[in-house]
């Protein structure tokens, strides 16, 4: 702490007369601390996880260049504390940084869990997902055959439904950059807590997917279908133990993370000009279609999903809204 307050230390004598330094100016605030704590927890909980089901996490020289990525933005936000003089820009561009830290170590983190979730083994609770569609008067199989008619609308909801991973850096720059503090926090709050609880569920009720315990094909690449797949049964059966950084891939769950992270993009940005919100709504409302329209998901999926960030909007305004004014 010592060392970290002599860094710090020309950005203190350049605040102005009379100005002490404040770390939430930074990104190091209440809010921030939490999801760090969140992370030494999943981090903690991964090892004894990947312990009691016999897995191995296997690294290649690209997974430590995440890493390293990692450590150099974080050698940059150092700097930006070291180096003499102080503006609103640089204090900004800060706490982004402090910001894609934070989200780029729980991917790292929560990434391989999901398998080790899977390698529990517990009871598949497809029976239940589709008990309940059908009570709501819905059928994916059906909804999935009207969809191939139209090749031009698979298309499309295939580009949607893939757009979710540079959907999700989006906040992070155009937040920081607008001096969006508390949306920038609320949505770094949201995906922490979408993962957690996705992968609280995946580990107590394991789906084997709507397309492959209704028998039908889903109008997605046959390659991705075929590896999720491999990885399902590998895993939930306890044949495979060694998780490839490198092969991973989002496995279908219940509720959605897919959809509760676009969610959590397009809430996050609804205060930002409409040339930027509009587009990410209407692709992410393509996207949340997507799980339906191309057969990935019951669209009890979609209920779950709603229940999780219900829970979670209600927890960040109860107890965890930081006290933060824009920048």
């Amino acid at each position: 702490m010592f060392a970290l307050r002599t860094l710090t230390q020309p950005l203190l004598l350049h605040r102005g007369s009379g100005c002490a330094f404040v770390w939430a100016d930074v990104g190091w605030q209440r809010l921030s601390q939490v999801c760090l704590g969140l992370q030494v927890v999943l981090f903690g909980t991964s090892l004894a996880l990947y312990r009691a089901t016999n897995i191995e996490v296997r690294w290649s020289s690209s997974d430590v260049a995440y890493v390293a990525l990692i450590g150099a933005l974080l050698a940059v936000w150092t700097a930006l504390l070291a180096v003499p003089g102080d503006s609103i820009t640089r204090r900004r561009v800060a706490e982004g940084v402090a910001a894609a830290i934070l989200f780029l170590s729980l991917i790292g983190i929560t990434a391989p869990m999901q398998y080790g979730a899977l390698a529990l083994g517990r009871p598949f609770v497809d029976a239940w997902l589709d008990t309940a569609d059908h009570w709501l008067g819905i059928d994916v199989a059906q909804i999935t055959a009207w969809t191939a008619q139209f090749p031009w609308l698979v298309s499309a909801l295939n580009v949607t439904y893939n757009s979710l991973a540079p959907q999700l850096i989006v906040p992070l720059a155009v937040l920081s950059l607008a001096g969006d503090r508390p949306a920038l926090w609320e949505y770094l709050w949201h995906l922490h807590t979408s993962l957690i609880g996705a992968l609280l569920c995946l580990a107590l009720w394991p789906t084997v997917y709507v397309f492959t315990y209704r028998h039908f094909d889903p109008l997605v690449a046959p390659a991705m279908v075929e590896s999720c797949m491999t990885q399902l049964w590998g895993f939930h059966a306890g044949r495979s133990h060694v998780v490839s950084m490198q092969e991973m891939q989002g496995l279908i769950s219940f509720p959605s993370f897919h959809t509760a992270a676009a969610l959590a993009v397009t809430w996050s940005l609804r205060r930002q000009s409409r040339w930027i919100w509009l587009p990410i709504a209407l692709i992410n409302v393509g996207l949340v279609s997507a799980t339906i329209f191309l057969g990935l998901h019951y669209v009890t999926d979609l209920l779950g999903t709603a229940v999780l960030l219900g829970a979670s909007l209600v927890m960040y305004r109860r107890w965890c809204a930081p006290h933060l004014a824009p920048l």
